[in-house]
């Protein structure tokens, strides 16, 4: 460990290996997603607990645990890396040209969107982003049919929805809710709301529905997260919604009792005509960036 008056030195990549450790909750998982081997992370880890003179996690299991100090060297990291990441992106340019098309669905278009093409806009001056916005499940059609390059969606976790070329985000559990005001879990017929006729929740649901016998109607279809927030509180019906969508002024509903949602996972896809362009591979570079940042603060 660090003797007690020597100063303490940090370097920016031994920080990001420790944020993406915590971001993927293991030494594996974070060296398959930075490119190193589990060794190189771990002494990684281990100069930094040295340099600083401090334990800052613990594993158990597959799973890591941040110490206090961790938590506090965590909010610390994020900003000097980011800080690092902006500068570099300032002075360095690129010499790529032309064109990359990137597809996205709502919510990341809300969160992540405007920064990643700044950044990526100032590192490569040449080259055209191309940004489209809709639903998940067109975007996965546009790729798939050659449209856009990148893609990053939600896909229900199931089977093999998430590809194994696909980088997972995060994954989000999806709950039956209802605002507080209202009260559908007995009624004859269940009033719906949703994201439109290609919602991703949607068919699960209406399933369940059918399977229990019980009736029920489009209340609302609305594309927006924000209108189909509002339509729940509002007591307009029910909706499935992630976690990181619910506020306090919706509650469970119960109306078929306990039930077993399947989880849902954001993924960055990229078409497979794609898979060695550079161009491509330089904005999976800031989208990953960006991602793996998110996923530390989650």
């Amino acid at each position: 460990m660090r003797a007690a008056d020597a100063p303490v030195k940090l370097d920016v990549e031994s920080l990001r290996v420790f944020r993406e450790v915590v971001a993927s909750d293991g030494f594996t998982a974070a060296g398959e997603r930075l490119g190193i081997t589990q060794s190189a992370v771990s002494h990684k880890i281990r100069r930094l607990e040295e340099r600083i003179g401090m334990e800052l996690m613990r594993r158990e299991g597959q799973s890591v645990i941040l110490t206090a100090d961790g938590r506090d060297l965590l909010a610390h990291a994020d900003e000097i890396i980011d800080a690092h990441d902006k500068a570099v992106d300032y002075f360095q340019r690129s010499e790529l040209t032309g064109t990359v098309r990137l597809g996205c669905n709502e919510e990341v278009a809300a969160t992540q969107l405007a920064d990643v093409a700044s950044r990526f806009r100032r590192t490569h001056p040449d080259v055209s982003l191309e940004i489209r916005v809709q639903d998940s499940a067109y975007v996965a059609d546009w790729l798939d049919g050659g449209e856009i390059d990148v893609a990053l969606i939600q896909v229900l976790d199931v089977d093999d929805a998430v590809r194994s070329t696909d980088e997972v985000w995060r994954r989000d559990q999806l709950r039956v809710v209802q605002g507080k005001i209202a009260d559908f879990d007995d009624v004859a017929t269940v009033p719906l709301i949703s994201f439109g006729p290609r919602c991703l929740y949607e068919p699960w649901l209406t399933t369940e529905l059918d399977a229990s016998g019980r009736a029920h109607r489009h209340a609302m279809e609305c594309p927006s997260i924000q209108g189909v927030q509002a339509a729940v509180e509002a007591g307009l019906g029910i909706a499935v919604l992630n976690t990181p969508n619910l506020t306090e002024t919706m509650r469970p509903w119960a109306g078929l009792g306990s039930l077993e949602l399947p989880a849902v996972a954001f993924v960055l896809r990229t078409a497979a005509s794609q898979a060695s362009s550079e161009l491509v591979d330089a904005l999976r570079h800031h989208l990953s960036a960006a991602l793996s940042n998110q996923r530390a603060r989650l």
